[in-house]
């Protein structure tokens, strides 16, 4: 809280005047009243983000939903005591309410003129530093609310999401589709194959689920009588989290009676068509591939059409019809020399075919493209196909890479679902948590008998991520899950002897606890990557590596590396980010493992050498929190990334070498985080140090280690790996 900004509310109850109104009645948003002819009444609102005093003039701006406004005060038109009360108790930040008339200034701007005037609701924090936006990522998912007032552009995104979703919900109803609701609390978690959340229900001291699908429920539906239902809400999947996917996402799902899966492909064509051009005018977008780069899209027309079979075989020469278990597949990767991000050992048949796909032959798949008829144990609620009974009458629809809708023919046999659910249930058992859970109450509903029918399912946070061209769900999430900022806490940053007791503070540095306000952390400008530049020393860098370690040095030309490629994806300057990755471990050959005399003199003579600036030692010492914390708190993204990545590097390095190659090209995330599980694998690594990844910079631990992970790959010859 800002006390001056708090003495202001005082001051303002004292004269009677309140700082926060209970309404006030509008004639026009900001964008109407900008759209009137001078000389009209206007009674306007919105937050002031600009003020500029000019004597007896002031202008200020207001900003409200529809965008913002100039307005002016004279003292002449609002009198003595009102123009002093205006210059005297607003702030940036601050609602307020005006009544006046519109005209235009000598430089043809838009402007009303103030008649009078009242506070609405006084700030009592600064906005963000000069209306520039949130850069910080974590900052904006956790306080979207800063975000979206200072930030234009991720305003305008949230509400295209909105006209989106709206636009699909007209559309569902121009069809004659019915929305119904789906409970969220489950007995069995059923509808797709996926981990689901577990809960426990007091009152019928009951285990549950978070529902995982919004299927089997709509299907009861029209056992039930419906003919066509749409169902648009959050669904929770118990996984991986990284840029593409969430635990918690919104979905819409539909499904229609005497549907089958072509006529749903012809529903999706003409659905996208006609939303697109409701929201963008237009049916050609520009989206992001797997790979981040801007392709064209277009949407118009009929859209290509491909088996599962057909695209797996053209990228991989793999036929999995001739595999009729899943070691017959996993044999014919191992023979084509494919291997895949995840453990393929306890996949099933179905499951290893899905991961195939999407290593070998998604991302290849740039304009809209429904591939259809996937393999029976991959879609346990799929019309088997009258012609092949080992595929589905499924599809999915993927365009640059990325899965859009998934759909089928919906199975109505009763006696097939119960057996394909037993089939599932003893995958599970056998390792494979993704398998179908078992679902005897939707069994028992088809046993009633269903209309033949198709339904479909889109991931909502996905498509608009593709079509506002963002990298990462959560920047199309409002309000994304974080991990609570006061449950962090900041071990001891060094590597140790395995056998030596670590020290470690179980409270964070005092500059960063909760003591610290986030505005403050905001508004200090190394939050805002407004570091001292000392990328000049680069080539002095490199000759203190040469000239003082031995041991360390693979590890500190890794680290300068990853924190340079860290630098690219936060907005830092690289070369400064790279000086102190390879700088930061500078003096532990010297120190003959003397923990407590890291980062002090001897690194202080060694930086003197060279004339580095008094912040390269102050970003230094930050990532040995646990002595530097108070001092030289985490409170820059420079200094959050390479308190994170220290610990990586040399676990990276150590995982290398210990495969049979040494070579760190063979090395993989997957591998990475496998290393990582394994507590005696490298013992003296703080893995609770990596892990901070998440809630320190925004990015996940797949994300995490794989940019560290390439820009090792691109200096292996310097590391001899």
């Amino acid at each position: 809280m800002d006390t001056q900004r708090y003495d202001k509310v005082t001051q303002l109850r004292a004269k009677q005047l309140q700082p926060y109104a209970g309404k006030f009645t509008r004639s026009h948003t900001l964008s109407a009243a900008r759209d009137t002819t001078d000389d009209t009444a206007c009674a306007i609102a919105g937050r002031v983000v600009l003020f500029r005093d000019m004597g007896k003039l002031t202008f200020a701006t207001l900003q409200d939903h529809t965008g913002r406004l100039q307005i002016a005060f004279r003292k002449e038109e609002v009198g003595d005591e009102s123009y002093a009360n205006a210059l005297k108790f607003i702030d940036l930040g601050d609602f307020i309410g005006i009544h006046g008339k519109r005209f235009t200034t000598q430089k043809g701007e838009p402007t009303i003129l103030v008649k009078d005037w009242m506070m609405l609701s006084k700030t009592l924090r600064q906005p963000p530093e000069k209306w520039h936006g949130v850069q910080n990522r974590e900052t904006a998912y956790r306080q979207r609310y800063l975000d979206t007032m200072s930030n234009r552009d991720s305003f305008d995104r949230f509400v295209l999401r909105s006209r989106f979703i709206r636009a699909m919900r007209e559309f569902y109803w121009s069809h004659d589709f019915e929305e119904v609701d789906i409970p969220v609390l489950v007995n069995s978690a059923s509808g797709a194959l996926a981990t689901p959340f577990a809960t426990h229900h007091e009152a019928l001291d009951l285990d549950v689920y978070l529902r995982i699908a919004l299927e089997t429920h709509q299907k009861e539906c029209l056992v039930g009588g419906f003919d066509r239902t749409f169902s648009l809400g959050p669904v929770f999947r118990n996984e991986g989290m990284d840029p593409s996917h969430l635990q918690e996402f919104t979905m819409c799902e539909h499904y229609a009676a005497y549907w089958d899966y072509e006529d749903n492909m012809k529903f999706t064509e003409e659905m996208f068509q006609q939303v697109l051009t409701r929201v963008f005018g237009t049916t050609i977008v520009k989206i992001p591939n797997r790979d981040g780069a801007l392709i064209e899209a277009d949407f118009s027309g009929s859209w290509p059409r491909l088996t599962l079979r057909d695209a797996i075989l053209q990228e991989s020469g793999i036929d999995f019809d001739k595999a009729k278990t899943a070691d017959d597949l996993r044999a014919m990767m191992k023979e084509k020399n494919i291997k895949l991000d995840v453990d393929v050992s306890k996949l099933g048949r179905g499951n290893l075919i899905d991961q195939l796909y999407k290593k070998v032959s998604r991302p290849n798949i740039t304009k809209p493209t429904f591939i259809m008829k996937h393999p029976i144990d991959l879609s346990p609620l799929a019309r088997r196909n009258d012609e092949n009974p080992e595929v589905t009458d499924r599809f999915q629809l993927v365009v640059g890479g990325w899965e859009i809708v998934n759909a089928y023919s919906e199975l109505i046999d009763p006696v097939d679902q119960a057996q394909r659910f037993e089939d599932q249930a003893k995958a599970k058992e056998g390792g494979d948590s993704d398998a179908h859970a078992k679902d005897d109450e939707f069994v028992t509903a088809l046993e009633y008998g269903c209309p033949p029918c198709s339904g479909w399912g889109m991931g909502i946070d996905r498509i608009i991520a593709l079509l506002t061209q963002q990298e990462n769900l959560r920047d199309v999430v409002l309000f994304p899950l974080m991990k609570p900022e006061h449950v962090v806490q900041i071990p001891n940053s060094k590597n140790q002897e395995p056998n030596k007791e670590r020290k470690t503070k179980n409270e964070k540095p005092e500059t960063s606890s909760s003591h610290q306000t986030p505005m403050q952390s905001l508004n200090s400008p190394s939050h805002l990557l407004q570091h001292a530049d000392y990328g000049h020393l680069l080539p002095a860098a490199h000759g203190l590596i040469e000239a003082h370690t031995d041991m360390t040095k693979a590890h500190l030309i890794a680290t300068g590396a990853a924190m340079e490629a860290l630098a690219k994806k936060f907005g830092g300057d690289t070369q400064t980010w790279k000086v102190a990755g390879m700088l930061h471990d500078l003096d532990w050959d010297k120190l003959a493992k003397d923990y407590e005399a890291h980062c002090g003199s001897t690194l202080e003579q060694l930086l003197a050498t060279i004339k580095a600036p008094a912040e390269l030692l102050g970003d230094i010492r930050a990532h040995f929190a646990s002595k530097y914390g108070a001092e030289y708190p985490l409170d820059t993204m420079l200094r959050k990334c390479l308190f994170c990545v220290d610990e990586l590097t040399g676990f990276i390095i150590a995982v290398t070498k210990v495969r049979p190659s040494k070579k760190i090209a063979e090395v993989e995330v997957s591998s990475v985080k496998k290393k990582l599980k394994d507590k005696a694998f490298a013992a003296q690594v703080d893995r609770s140090q990596i892990n901070q990844c998440e809630t320190l910079l925004g990015i996940t631990l797949d994300e995490f280690i794989g940019i560290t992970l390439e820009a090792m790959k691109g200096v292996a010859s310097e590391l001899g790996l």
